[in-house]
C-alpha cells in the first residue's frame, strides 16, 4: 500500500484526506444514532440476533464509528485508526455485496447514514469505494505522535459508549429502570369494543391488541417491530389486531400498513377522546388479551420475542 501513496508523500494532502474520511465516519455515526430505533429494526430484520443483542450491537457499532472518526480527525493513534477504518470499509463493502444473497431485507436504504440520508445498496458500495480511494494516498506517518494517546483513546471510547447507551438507551435497559406496565381503563376499552360491535372478534383466545395512531412515529415503529417478531417466531399474525383512533378515511389505515411494509391486520377505531382516555394519553400501548380479558398492558419498547411467541402460541 505504501507504493500507492503519492510519491511526494504530501503531508498536507494526507491530513486533509484523513480529516475528510474522519468527518464521514462521524457523520455516519451521528445520523445512525438520530434514527437508532429504525437502525435497530433494520439490523433485527436480518434474523441474526434477538432484539436485546441487536440493540446492544447497533450502539457498539455507532460508538466504534464515532471513535474512529474522532481518532482520524485528531490524529490519535493515527496508524491504528487508519487500518481499522480500512477494515470497517472492507467489511461493510463485503456485507453489501453479499446482502441480497444472504438476507431478505430492503436494499433501498442500507442505513449507512440512518434514515436521514438515504443510500441504496449500490450507492453505499460506491461511497465505500470512494472512501477507500481517498485513504490510499494517506501517509500513516503524517501526524505527529504525542504523549498519552492511549489515554485519549480510552476517554473517547468511554464517552462514546456512555453517550449512545445513556441518551437513547436500549429498550431492555429503559424497561429495567422504568418498568413496562401501562395503566389503562379496562372498562372503557370493553365498552368501546361493544359499541363498535367488535367485542367478539377481539375476544377469541389469546390476542395482541395494538393501540395506534396513524400519525404517531412510535406507533409505526411498534407495528414494524411486532411484525418482525411475529415472523421470527412463526406466530399467526391473525392473532394480532389493531385499535386506531378514528380518521376521516380508511385509506389512512391501509397506508399505515403499506408504509411499514407489514401484513394488513384486522382493526377497529375508537374516537380520539375514548382512545386517549383508555391509554391515559400514551401511545402506542400493547394489550395482551386472554379471551377478551386484558391480562397485561405495556409500552411497545418492553416487547420481547419470547413474550409474543409464548402468549400467542398458548
Amino acid at each position: 500500500m505504501n507504493g500507492l501513496k503519492l510519491k511526494t508523500n504530501n503531508k498536507v494532502l494526507s491530513i486533509v484526506l484523513s480529516v475528510l474520511v474522519g468527518l464521514v465516519f462521524i457523520a455516519s455515526a451521528v445520523l445512525k444514532y438520530l434514527s437508532v430505533e429504525v437502525f435497530d429494526l433494520y439490523v433485527y430484520e436480518h434474523n441474526l440476533f434477538g432484539i436485546n443483542i441487536t440493540e446492544t450491537l447497533t450502539r457498539l457499532l455507532i460508538a466504534a464509528e464515532f471513535s474512529l472518526g474522532v481518532m482520524l480527525l485528531a490524529g490519535i493513534h493515527f496508524k491504528w485508526a487508519y487500518y481499522l477504518v480500512w477494515a470497517f470499509l472492507v467489511g461493510f463493502t463485503v456485507y453489501l455485496l453479499l446482502l441480497p444473497f444472504l438476507f431478505n431485507v430492503d436494499i433501498t436504504n442500507c442505513h449507512c447514514f440512518g434514515d436521514k440520508l438515504v443510500f441504496t445498496r449500490n450507492e453505499s458500495i460506491l461511497k465505500n469505494i470512494i472512501l477507500m480511494l481517498l485513504l490510499l494516498p494517506i501517509a500513516t506517518d503524517c501526524r505527529h505522535q504525542f504523549k498519552r494517546q492511549s489515554l485519549f483513546v480510552v476517554i473517547i471510547a468511554v464517552l462514546s459508549l456512555g453517550a449512545v447507551f445513556a441518551i437513547n438507551a436500549p429498550n431492555y435497559l429503559y424497561t429495567a429502570i422504568y418498568g413496562d406496565t401501562v395503566k389503562i381503563d379496562d372498562k372503557l376499552y370493553y365498552t368501546a369494543l361493544k359499541n363498535q360491535d367488535k367485542a367478539s372478534d377481539f375476544s377469541q383466545g389469546h390476542q395482541l391488541i395494538c393501540m395506534y395512531s396513524t400519525g404517531c412515529e412510535f406507533c409505526r415503529k411498534s407495528a414494524k417491530k411486532i411484525h418482525l417478531m411475529a415472523q421470527r417466531g412463526g406466530v399467526d399474525e391473525n392473532k394480532i389486531k389493531v385499535v386506531f383512533w378514528r380518521a376521516e378515511s380508511d385509506t389512512i389505515f391501509a397506508n399505515f400498513f403499506k408504509e411499514q411494509q407489514i401484513t394488513p391486520l384486522e382493526y377497529t377505531t375508537f374516537t380520539v377522546d375514548t382512545f386517549l382516555s383508555i391509554t391515559s394519553g400514551q401511545m402506542p400501548v400493547i394489550l395482551f388479551s386472554d379471551n377478551g380479558k386484558i391480562v397485561k398492558s405495556i409500552d411497545y419498547i418492553a416487547l420481547q420475542e419470547s413474550d409474543i411467541e409464548q402468549f400467542l402460541r398458548e
